[in-house]
């Protein structure tokens, strides 16, 4: 699990499952011819393995979590871009991050990476026992309040309840860092009204677990 005290480069903007999911933007069909081709394309070959490990855990705890395939569906789709084009997994979310993971894995492990960083992760949930773990979870509930003011700015989005209770079920029970990420794409997916006090309150969140400048600043223009 990343630490909020280890600066990376990896962390400045958004990283792991979301950045990754969200990078399906409408072109993506155009340089590859599946999914997966587009994700090796988009990982590389070659670099540090801190960028694709922090992946490989996401996906590893999500698997690994007490979530159904349609919350993590619901996550999964969280972090579509507004205009469309990401894959549908159609009810197989574990089957998805398999998929994924049967990819970066071995470029992980092409870059360096350890075995055990590409086969394991420290607990986050209530299992968590380190000062790591314990942080997240003290800021599971104010993930959870923020949850809560998700509003979708105009008609014609999907229910947003089913999407809300997904996003609370992973900062509860799997890792509330990996469900604030989700919830950031949330709120740009649903052009969520945002006031400033709501966005300073994603600010000083988004610093407690560690995060770069621009993981937040990305939604900073649904400040009303």
């Amino acid at each position: 699990m990343h630490d909020p005290a280890a600066a990376r480069e990896d962390m400045v903007f958004d990283f792991g499952v979301t950045e990754l999911a969200a990078s399906f933007h409408a072109d993506w069909v155009l340089y590859a011819e599946e999914e997966m081709d587009h994700v090796r394309n988009h990982l590389g070959t070659e670099g540090d393995p801190t960028r694709v490990v922090l992946l490989v855990e996401d996906l590893l705890r999500l698997r690994g979590s007490g979530l159904d395939d349609d919350e993590i569906a619901l996550l999964r789709h969280a972090t579509d871009p507004p205009l469309g084009g990401a894959p549908a997994i159609h009810g197989a979310a574990r089957v998805w991050l398999d998929r994924l993971l049967a990819v970066a894995v071995p470029l992980a492990r092409g870059r360096g990476a350890s075995e055990a960083s590409c086969t394991t992760y420290t607990p986050c949930g209530k299992d968590g026992s380190d000062a790591v773990s314990a942080g997240h979870r003290r800021l599971a509930p104010e993930v959870v309040r923020l949850v809560g003011l998700i509003e979708p700015r105009a008609e014609g989005h999907d229910p947003v309840d089913p999407v809300r209770r997904a996003l609370v079920r992973c900062a509860e029970v799997v890792c509330a860092e990996l469900a604030f990420r989700f919830l950031l794409h949330a709120m740009n997916g649903y052009a969520s009204r945002m006031t400033p006090e709501t966005y300073a309150r994603l600010e000083r969140v988004s610093a407690a677990f560690g995060h770069g400048p621009h993981v937040v600043d990305a939604i900073r223009y649904l400040v009303d």
